[in-house]
């Protein structure tokens, strides 16, 4: 079979196993025995590619990947069931129901009461072991199809990121270290209004912060539709996104977090996210939408795996460069017409998230590197995250990474939320300096971006620049601190 012919085979099998994956993150009804008959075809597929083929480079990595997607499908089902079902409170509810793991940060934000959210905290970290062999397995299947081919997958995923174990060992320290002692300085400060006590503690953790903080700034937002707002501000910028269905529907069994699904692209794109608040609401519209029009901008006629095997901080940069507008000055002022009170305490709430967020992720993400570099079993990879939180943030039970969303579900994608951010403000800089502070309100700054997002795998990764004192320097300027 020739290669165009095999490209378009993976692009019609992941299509369809894509949709299975949304309808499962969606708490809809999803076919287990067609996800596994469409993962074996697609293995099949991929055995091919790798047998006949060792070029396209990202094509050869993409097929290492789905066959472990396929073998590991049996253990991530389980998975993603057993942590709904085995991570559920005996105690707490909310609405009328137990508090488990996907309604867990609704919790966390809708209730006052610090020792309850204590409790639930602890009983699901006593309880996170009883999924802990699951990720294990899953772990170990990816080292394992990694191994047939003399790769892993921290290879992988630095060969496609085109940066060195080193470098990006080095940026996330500097963003870690550097932003630790503001950090805590402004938690103490907002502990009070936020946690309803004096201090954070390990068990507030990122998304207990994140479902909190912008609930005093929801009144500035009261009537204000978020799909109406990005409708508005991408189509200013020349996108029409009528094309991206979004699912904004509560159900038991959806994930807690937005997402934005390719499922053909760049044809069938997707939003899912669950409401937590107004302000959290339009964030993460804004977030999901820049992952929607970097979807919708791919050339139909380009490679499969131009448009498809696109670099996982390339996938986060238009998400974080789209939502990085709902913390900018102008745009708070101007466009949503809110007051300089409103624009401030918007600004500094949303600057504090993004210091946590450097801490926890470099965390995260230095975890994950060294997991595949020493083989670290998910108790190794426990006790070695709990000395991380402790050097960046605040100590923290270790197994609390098996409760998370990305860590136990991807091989490695917690640096690219980091390179992300650091490149976006690189981005930010040229479009102020090409098309003005507003740069959003002219069309040829929406011109560069879909230029930018038409590329997909082919981004230019080394024309912009990971300086990561910039993005520090903008997010540790507090009012307060000053």
């Amino acid at each position: 079979m020739i290669l165009v012919e095999l490209a378009s085979r993976f692009e019609e099998l992941s299509s369809r196993l894509s949709e299975q994956y949304y309808c499962q993150y969606a708490g809809l009804t999803y076919d287990r025995e067609l996800m596994k008959k469409l993962a074996q075809q697609l293995t099949e597929v991929s055995n091919e590619f790798l047998r006949e083929f060792t070029e396209p480079r990202s094509m050869y990595l993409a097929s290492i990947d789905t066959i472990a997607e396929a073998e590991r499908l049996e253990v991530e089902l389980d998975f993603h069931d057993k942590r709904m079902e085995k991570i559920s409170s005996e105690k707490h509810h909310i609405n009328g129901k137990k508090v488990n793991w996907g309604n867990w940060r609704q919790f966390n934000s809708q209730t006052d009461d610090a020792q309850k959210r204590k409790e639930v905290f602890d009983e699901f970290i006593a309880k996170a072991p009883r999924i802990a062999h699951l990720v294990e397995r899953r772990m170990n299947t990816s080292k394992e199809v990694y191994k047939r081919y003399e790769l892993t997958p921290l290879e992988s995923y630095l060969e496609l990121e085109q940066i060195s174990f080193e470098d990006l060992l080095n940026l996330l320290m500097k963003l870690g270290d550097g932003a630790k002692e503001t950090f805590l300085s402004a938690a103490d400060h907002f502990a009070p209004q936020i946690l309803k006590k004096n201090k954070t503690e390990y068990y507030d953790d990122f998304y207990t912060w994140r479902g909190r903080i912008f609930k005093p700034l929801n009144r500035y937002l009261e009537g204000r539709a978020p799909l109406d707002e990005i409708c508005r501000f991408l189509g200013t910028l020349g996108f029409n996104i009528s094309s991206i269905n979004v699912d904004a529907e509560d159900r038991p069994n959806k994930s807690p977090s937005a997402s934005c699904w390719g499922i053909r692209i760049p044809t069938d794109v997707r939003i899912l996210y669950r409401k937590v608040s107004p302000f959290t609401n339009m964030r993460s519209i804004f977030h999901e939408f820049g992952h929607g029009i970097h979807g919708i901008s791919a050339n139909p006629d380009d490679s499969v795996w131009k448009r498809y095997i696109v670099p996982m901080s390339v996938a986060e940069t238009f998400s974080m460069l789209i939502e990085s507008v709902t913390e900018n000055t102008l745009y708070l002022q101007e466009d949503l017409k809110l007051q300089e009170t409103a624009v401030g305490e918007i600004v500094d709430r949303v600057r504090f998230m993004n210091l946590i967020f450097m801490t926890f992720y470099a965390a995260n993400s230095i975890m994950k590197m060294e997991f595949w570099k020493n083989n670290y079993t998910t108790e190794e990879a426990a006790v070695r995250w709990e000395e991380l939180t402790e050097r960046f943030f605040i100590r923290t039970p270790g197994i609390y990474w098996i409760l998370h969303h990305v860590m136990p579900n991807y091989d490695m994608y917690s640096p690219s939320y980091v390179i992300a951010a650091t490149r976006v403000t690189t981005i930010k800089a040229t479009l102020v300096q090409d098309y003005g502070e507003a740069w959003w309100r002219n069309p040829k700054a929406g011109e560069l971006i879909k230029q930018l997002a038409q590329t997909r795998g082919e981004f230019n990764i080394k024309e912009w620049r990971l300086n990561p004192e910039p993005y520090l320097k903008e997010q540790k300027s507090l009012s307060f601190l000053e």
